[in-house]
Protein backbone atom coordinates (compact mmCIF):
# COMPACT_ATOMS: atom_id res chain seq x y z
CA UNK A 1 0.00 0.00 0.00
CA UNK A 2 2.78 2.42 0.97
CA UNK A 3 4.72 1.66 -2.20
CA UNK A 4 1.61 2.32 -4.29
CA UNK A 5 1.08 5.68 -2.59
CA UNK A 6 4.72 6.62 -3.18
CA UNK A 7 4.42 5.80 -6.87
CA UNK A 8 1.23 7.88 -7.14
CA UNK A 9 2.89 10.77 -5.32
CA UNK A 10 5.92 10.60 -7.60
CA UNK A 11 3.71 10.61 -10.69
CA UNK A 12 1.70 13.54 -9.38
CA UNK A 13 4.89 15.41 -8.54
CA UNK A 14 6.29 14.81 -12.03
CA UNK A 15 2.95 15.81 -13.59
CA UNK A 16 2.83 19.15 -11.77
CA UNK A 17 6.53 19.75 -12.40
CA UNK A 18 5.92 19.32 -16.12
CA UNK A 19 2.97 21.72 -15.99
CA UNK A 20 5.06 24.27 -14.07
CA UNK A 21 7.94 23.89 -16.53
CA UNK A 22 5.62 24.28 -19.51
CA UNK A 23 4.08 27.45 -18.04
CA UNK A 24 7.53 28.89 -17.38
CA UNK A 25 8.57 28.16 -20.97
CA UNK A 26 5.40 29.76 -22.36
CA UNK A 27 5.91 32.80 -20.12
CA UNK A 28 9.56 33.10 -21.19
CA UNK A 29 8.65 32.87 -24.88
CA UNK A 30 6.06 35.61 -24.38
CA UNK A 31 8.69 37.86 -22.80
CA UNK A 32 11.54 37.07 -25.18
CA UNK A 33 9.69 36.92 -28.48
CA UNK A 34 6.03 38.01 -28.43
CA UNK A 35 6.77 41.43 -26.94
CA UNK A 36 9.43 42.08 -29.60
CA UNK A 37 7.06 41.49 -32.52
CA UNK A 38 6.18 45.04 -33.48
CA UNK A 39 4.44 44.63 -36.84
CA UNK A 40 1.98 41.93 -35.86
CA UNK A 41 3.78 39.22 -37.85
CA UNK A 42 2.21 35.75 -37.58
CA UNK A 43 3.02 32.49 -39.32
CA UNK A 44 0.76 31.21 -42.08
CA UNK A 45 -0.63 27.69 -42.15
CA UNK A 46 2.23 26.24 -44.21
CA UNK A 47 4.90 27.81 -42.00
CA UNK A 48 3.22 26.44 -38.88
CA UNK A 49 3.10 23.01 -40.51
CA UNK A 50 6.86 23.11 -41.11
CA UNK A 51 7.52 24.18 -37.52
CA UNK A 52 5.34 21.32 -36.31
CA UNK A 53 7.28 18.85 -38.46
CA UNK A 54 10.47 19.73 -36.58
CA UNK A 55 9.31 20.59 -33.06
CA UNK A 56 6.10 18.56 -32.86
CA UNK A 57 8.19 15.44 -32.28
CA UNK A 58 9.28 16.84 -28.94
CA UNK A 59 6.77 19.48 -27.77
CA UNK A 60 3.02 18.97 -27.54
CA UNK A 61 1.91 22.61 -27.61
CA UNK A 62 4.21 24.74 -29.74
CA UNK A 63 4.59 28.49 -29.43
CA UNK A 64 5.17 30.23 -32.76
CA UNK A 65 6.22 33.65 -31.42
CA UNK A 66 9.96 33.16 -31.84
CA UNK A 67 9.64 31.98 -35.42
CA UNK A 68 7.45 35.01 -36.18
CA UNK A 69 9.96 37.30 -34.47
CA UNK A 70 12.87 36.08 -36.63
CA UNK A 71 10.70 36.23 -39.75
CA UNK A 72 9.71 39.83 -39.04
CA UNK A 73 13.20 41.08 -38.24
CA UNK A 74 15.36 39.11 -40.69
CA UNK A 75 12.80 38.38 -43.45
CA UNK A 76 13.85 34.74 -43.13
CA UNK A 77 11.53 31.91 -42.17
CA UNK A 78 13.03 28.66 -40.95
CA UNK A 79 11.65 25.97 -38.65
CA UNK A 80 15.26 25.35 -37.56
CA UNK A 81 15.40 28.54 -35.49
CA UNK A 82 15.71 27.63 -31.82
CA UNK A 83 13.35 29.67 -29.61
CA UNK A 84 15.14 31.11 -26.58
CA UNK A 85 12.74 29.46 -24.15
CA UNK A 86 13.21 26.03 -25.70
CA UNK A 87 16.96 26.55 -25.81
CA UNK A 88 17.28 27.33 -22.10
CA UNK A 89 14.98 24.60 -20.79
CA UNK A 90 15.47 21.76 -23.27
CA UNK A 91 18.99 22.23 -24.68
CA UNK A 92 21.25 24.33 -22.47
CA UNK A 93 20.15 22.57 -19.27
CA UNK A 94 20.99 19.22 -20.86
CA UNK A 95 24.32 20.12 -22.45
CA UNK A 96 25.60 22.12 -19.46
CA UNK A 97 25.77 21.40 -15.74
CA UNK A 98 24.07 24.50 -14.34
CA UNK A 99 24.68 23.56 -10.71
CA UNK A 100 28.41 23.07 -11.27
CA UNK A 101 28.60 26.33 -13.25
CA UNK A 102 27.61 28.29 -10.14
CA UNK A 103 30.97 27.34 -8.62
CA UNK A 104 33.28 27.13 -11.62
CA UNK A 105 32.06 30.16 -13.58
CA UNK A 106 33.64 32.67 -11.19
CA UNK A 107 35.93 35.36 -12.59
CA UNK A 108 37.99 35.36 -9.38
CA UNK A 109 39.28 31.94 -10.39
CA UNK A 110 39.91 32.73 -14.06
CA UNK A 111 43.72 33.10 -13.66
CA UNK A 112 43.81 29.51 -12.35
CA UNK A 113 41.22 28.11 -14.75
CA UNK A 114 42.80 29.74 -17.79
CA UNK A 115 46.48 29.61 -16.96
CA UNK A 116 48.60 30.85 -19.85
CA UNK A 117 45.65 32.64 -21.49
CA UNK A 118 45.60 36.44 -21.81
CA UNK A 119 43.01 37.88 -19.40
CA UNK A 120 42.16 41.44 -18.27
CA UNK A 121 44.77 42.55 -15.73
CA UNK A 122 43.53 42.26 -12.16
CA UNK A 123 43.72 45.09 -9.62
CA UNK A 124 42.11 43.01 -6.91
CA UNK A 125 39.23 40.71 -6.11
CA UNK A 126 37.01 39.58 -3.25
CA UNK A 127 36.08 35.96 -2.52
CA UNK A 128 33.83 35.00 0.38
CA UNK A 129 34.54 38.34 2.02
CA UNK A 130 38.35 38.20 1.68
CA UNK A 131 40.13 40.79 -0.44
CA UNK A 132 43.12 39.75 -2.56
CA UNK A 133 45.53 41.87 -4.58
CA UNK A 134 46.95 41.08 -8.02
CA UNK A 135 49.53 38.72 -6.43
CA UNK A 136 46.75 36.59 -4.89
CA UNK A 137 47.71 37.76 -1.39
CA UNK A 138 45.04 38.55 1.20
CA UNK A 139 45.08 42.29 1.85
CA UNK A 140 43.00 44.96 3.53
CA UNK A 141 40.49 46.99 1.57
CA UNK A 142 42.80 50.01 1.85
CA UNK A 143 45.26 48.23 -0.46
CA UNK A 144 42.47 47.69 -2.99
CA UNK A 145 41.52 51.37 -2.84
CA UNK A 146 45.14 52.28 -3.43
CA UNK A 147 45.28 50.00 -6.48
CA UNK A 148 42.09 51.42 -7.95
CA UNK A 149 43.19 55.05 -7.59
CA UNK A 150 46.65 54.26 -8.98
CA UNK A 151 45.03 53.37 -12.32
CA UNK A 152 43.40 55.65 -14.86
CA UNK A 153 40.16 53.63 -14.85
CA UNK A 154 38.85 50.14 -14.18
CA UNK A 155 35.84 47.85 -14.31
CA UNK A 156 34.22 46.51 -11.16
CA UNK A 157 32.31 43.31 -11.89
CA UNK A 158 30.26 40.75 -10.06
CA UNK A 159 32.42 37.65 -10.33
CA UNK A 160 29.38 35.48 -11.09
CA UNK A 161 26.21 36.00 -13.08
CA UNK A 162 27.10 39.41 -14.52
CA UNK A 163 24.98 38.68 -17.58
CA UNK A 164 24.12 41.30 -20.16
CA UNK A 165 26.35 43.91 -18.60
CA UNK A 166 24.41 43.80 -15.32
CA UNK A 167 26.71 43.87 -12.34
CA UNK A 168 29.43 45.60 -14.38
CA UNK A 169 30.49 49.12 -13.33
CA UNK A 170 32.97 51.46 -14.98
CA UNK A 171 34.98 53.51 -12.45
CA UNK A 172 37.23 56.46 -13.21
CA UNK A 173 39.17 57.81 -10.19
CA UNK A 174 39.57 61.23 -11.84
CA UNK A 175 35.81 61.74 -11.62
CA UNK A 176 35.16 59.97 -8.31
CA UNK A 177 36.42 59.67 -4.75
CA UNK A 178 36.80 56.84 -2.22
CA UNK A 179 33.23 57.20 -1.00
CA UNK A 180 32.00 56.79 -4.58
CA UNK A 181 34.01 53.60 -4.87
CA UNK A 182 32.49 52.25 -1.65
CA UNK A 183 28.99 53.09 -2.90
CA UNK A 184 29.61 50.91 -5.95
CA UNK A 185 31.11 47.98 -4.05
CA UNK A 186 29.06 47.81 -0.84
CA UNK A 187 25.72 46.80 -2.45
CA UNK A 188 27.42 43.85 -4.17
CA UNK A 189 27.14 40.95 -1.74
CA UNK A 190 28.66 38.33 -4.02
CA UNK A 191 32.28 37.87 -5.12
CA UNK A 192 33.85 40.78 -7.04
CA UNK A 193 36.69 41.34 -9.49
CA UNK A 194 38.28 44.73 -10.18
CA UNK A 195 40.06 44.76 -13.53
CA UNK A 196 42.12 47.28 -15.46
CA UNK A 197 40.54 48.56 -18.65
CA UNK A 198 41.72 47.04 -21.90
CA UNK A 199 43.12 49.24 -24.63
CA UNK A 200 41.42 47.62 -27.58
CA UNK A 201 42.31 47.05 -31.21
CA UNK A 202 42.26 50.19 -33.32
CA UNK A 203 40.16 48.31 -35.88
CA UNK A 204 37.35 47.61 -33.41
CA UNK A 205 37.65 51.06 -31.87
CA UNK A 206 36.61 52.51 -35.25
CA UNK A 207 33.10 51.23 -34.56
CA UNK A 208 32.80 52.35 -30.95
CA UNK A 209 35.76 53.81 -29.09
CA UNK A 210 34.02 54.19 -25.72
CA UNK A 211 33.27 50.47 -25.21
CA UNK A 212 35.54 47.45 -25.46
CA UNK A 213 33.83 45.64 -28.33
CA UNK A 214 33.94 41.88 -27.88
CA UNK A 215 33.64 38.88 -30.13
CA UNK A 216 31.08 36.31 -28.92
CA UNK A 217 31.75 32.75 -30.09
CA UNK A 218 29.40 29.85 -29.35
CA UNK A 219 30.90 26.36 -29.58
CA UNK A 220 29.81 22.79 -28.96
CA UNK A 221 31.98 20.04 -27.53
CA UNK A 222 30.78 17.06 -29.55
CA UNK A 223 30.53 13.47 -28.38
CA UNK A 224 33.68 12.52 -30.30
CA UNK A 225 35.71 15.16 -28.42
CA UNK A 226 35.95 17.63 -31.30
CA UNK A 227 34.82 21.25 -31.01
CA UNK A 228 32.51 22.90 -33.53
CA UNK A 229 31.97 26.65 -33.69
CA UNK A 230 28.40 27.44 -34.72
CA UNK A 231 28.29 31.23 -34.72
CA UNK A 232 30.46 34.30 -34.21
CA UNK A 233 29.13 37.82 -33.67
CA UNK A 234 30.65 41.16 -32.71
CA UNK A 235 29.08 43.09 -29.84
CA UNK A 236 29.36 46.89 -29.96
CA UNK A 237 28.46 49.74 -27.67
CA UNK A 238 26.49 52.80 -28.76
CA UNK A 239 27.10 56.42 -27.85
CA UNK A 240 29.28 56.78 -24.76
CA UNK A 241 28.35 53.39 -23.31
CA UNK A 242 31.18 51.50 -21.63
CA UNK A 243 29.57 48.09 -22.21
CA UNK A 244 28.81 46.36 -25.49
CA UNK A 245 25.99 44.04 -24.43
CA UNK A 246 22.89 44.06 -26.62
CA UNK A 247 20.72 43.74 -23.51
CA UNK A 248 22.33 46.94 -22.20
CA UNK A 249 21.58 48.90 -25.36
CA UNK A 250 24.40 47.74 -27.62
CA UNK A 251 24.12 46.13 -31.04
CA UNK A 252 25.51 42.95 -32.61
CA UNK A 253 26.72 42.03 -36.07
CA UNK A 254 27.43 38.66 -37.64
CA UNK A 255 31.02 37.72 -38.46
CA UNK A 256 31.87 35.83 -41.61
CA UNK A 257 34.35 32.96 -41.60
CA UNK A 258 37.18 35.22 -42.77
CA UNK A 259 36.49 37.81 -40.05
CA UNK A 260 34.63 40.35 -42.19
CA UNK A 261 31.49 41.74 -40.59
CA UNK A 262 28.16 41.34 -42.33
CA UNK A 263 26.41 44.42 -43.66
CA UNK A 264 23.63 44.60 -41.05
CA UNK A 265 23.57 44.74 -37.24
CA UNK A 266 20.68 44.28 -34.79
CA UNK A 267 19.62 45.47 -31.36
CA UNK A 268 18.21 43.04 -28.78
CA UNK A 269 14.71 43.95 -29.95
CA UNK A 270 15.59 43.18 -33.56
CA UNK A 271 15.95 46.78 -34.75
CA UNK A 272 18.09 46.78 -37.88
CA UNK A 273 21.13 49.02 -38.41
CA UNK A 274 22.85 49.47 -41.78
CA UNK A 275 25.68 51.44 -40.20
CA UNK A 276 26.90 52.05 -36.67
CA UNK A 277 24.58 54.72 -35.21
CA UNK A 278 27.41 56.59 -33.44
CA UNK A 279 30.49 56.24 -35.67
CA UNK A 280 28.48 55.77 -38.92
CA UNK A 281 30.97 53.13 -40.02
CA UNK A 282 29.55 50.56 -42.44
CA UNK A 283 29.91 47.20 -40.78
CA UNK A 284 31.14 45.22 -43.79
CA UNK A 285 34.09 47.60 -44.11
CA UNK A 286 35.53 46.02 -40.96
CA UNK A 287 37.54 42.81 -40.89
CA UNK A 288 38.20 41.51 -37.40
CA UNK A 289 41.96 40.95 -37.03
CA UNK A 290 43.28 37.65 -35.73
CA UNK A 291 39.97 35.83 -36.28
CA UNK A 292 41.82 32.53 -36.69
CA UNK A 293 43.61 33.09 -33.37
CA UNK A 294 40.24 33.61 -31.70
CA UNK A 295 38.93 30.36 -33.17
CA UNK A 296 42.06 28.50 -32.11
CA UNK A 297 41.65 29.80 -28.56
CA UNK A 298 38.14 28.34 -28.44
CA UNK A 299 39.28 25.03 -29.95
CA UNK A 300 42.03 24.84 -27.33
CA UNK A 301 39.96 25.78 -24.27
CA UNK A 302 36.62 24.08 -24.75
CA UNK A 303 37.80 20.45 -24.29
CA UNK A 304 39.04 21.45 -20.81
CA UNK A 305 35.41 21.89 -19.70
CA UNK A 306 33.58 18.64 -20.53
CA UNK A 307 30.72 19.38 -18.10
CA UNK A 308 29.85 22.37 -20.29
CA UNK A 309 29.31 21.24 -23.83
CA UNK A 310 27.76 24.45 -25.18
CA UNK A 311 29.84 27.49 -24.21
CA UNK A 312 29.64 31.15 -25.19
CA UNK A 313 33.07 32.80 -25.20
CA UNK A 314 33.63 36.56 -25.00
CA UNK A 315 36.96 37.64 -26.46
CA UNK A 316 38.43 41.12 -26.88
CA UNK A 317 41.39 42.15 -29.02
CA UNK A 318 44.10 44.25 -27.41
CA UNK A 319 45.97 47.07 -29.12
CA UNK A 320 48.28 44.51 -30.73
CA UNK A 321 45.26 42.55 -32.04
CA UNK A 322 45.91 39.65 -29.67
CA UNK A 323 42.91 37.81 -28.15
CA UNK A 324 42.05 38.52 -24.50
CA UNK A 325 39.50 36.22 -22.87
CA UNK A 326 36.89 38.33 -21.10
CA UNK A 327 34.43 35.65 -20.08
CA UNK A 328 33.42 32.04 -20.61
CA UNK A 329 29.67 31.68 -20.24
CA UNK A 330 29.41 28.07 -19.12
CA UNK A 331 25.63 28.07 -19.14
CA UNK A 332 22.66 30.22 -20.04
CA UNK A 333 24.33 31.74 -23.09
CA UNK A 334 22.07 33.88 -25.27
CA UNK A 335 21.20 32.65 -28.75
CA UNK A 336 18.84 35.30 -30.10
CA UNK A 337 21.52 37.67 -31.36
CA UNK A 338 23.35 34.76 -33.00
CA UNK A 339 20.21 33.84 -34.90
CA UNK A 340 19.29 37.41 -35.82
CA UNK A 341 22.69 37.79 -37.44
CA UNK A 342 23.63 34.32 -38.63
CA UNK A 343 20.40 32.36 -39.06
CA UNK A 344 19.35 29.14 -37.28
CA UNK A 345 21.91 28.35 -34.59
CA UNK A 346 22.66 24.69 -35.26
CA UNK A 347 21.79 24.71 -38.96
CA UNK A 348 22.08 21.19 -40.46
CA UNK A 349 22.92 19.71 -37.05
CA UNK A 350 19.64 20.87 -35.49
CA UNK A 351 17.85 17.52 -35.60
CA UNK A 352 20.82 15.59 -34.20
CA UNK A 353 21.11 18.02 -31.27
CA UNK A 354 17.37 18.03 -30.60
CA UNK A 355 17.27 14.23 -30.66
CA UNK A 356 20.11 14.03 -28.15
CA UNK A 357 18.74 16.68 -25.80
CA UNK A 358 15.11 15.55 -25.79
CA UNK A 359 16.15 11.93 -25.35
CA UNK A 360 18.02 13.04 -22.22
CA UNK A 361 14.94 14.96 -21.04
CA UNK A 362 12.80 11.82 -20.93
Amino acid sequence: MMQTLLKVNNKLHQYYQNIYRKKRIECLDNILAKERITNGTVLNFEQKRKVNEIWGKYIQQISYYSFAFYLEKTKIFSPLFVPDAYHYYYIDMVLNDWDLAKYIDNKCYYPRLFEGVALPSMIGYRINGYWYDETDSIVGFDKIIEGVFYNKDCFIKKATESYGGKGVFYFRPKDNNVEDLKRVIEPIKSDIVIQKSIKQSDVLAKLSASSVNTIRVISLLRKDGSVKIYSIILRMGIGNSKVDNASSGGITCGVRDDGRLKSVAYSAKGVRFDEHPTSHVHFDEIIIPSIEDIKELVYKLHPKFPHFRLVSWDVALDVENKPVLIEANLHDGEVDFHQLNNGPLFKDDTMDILNECFESNK
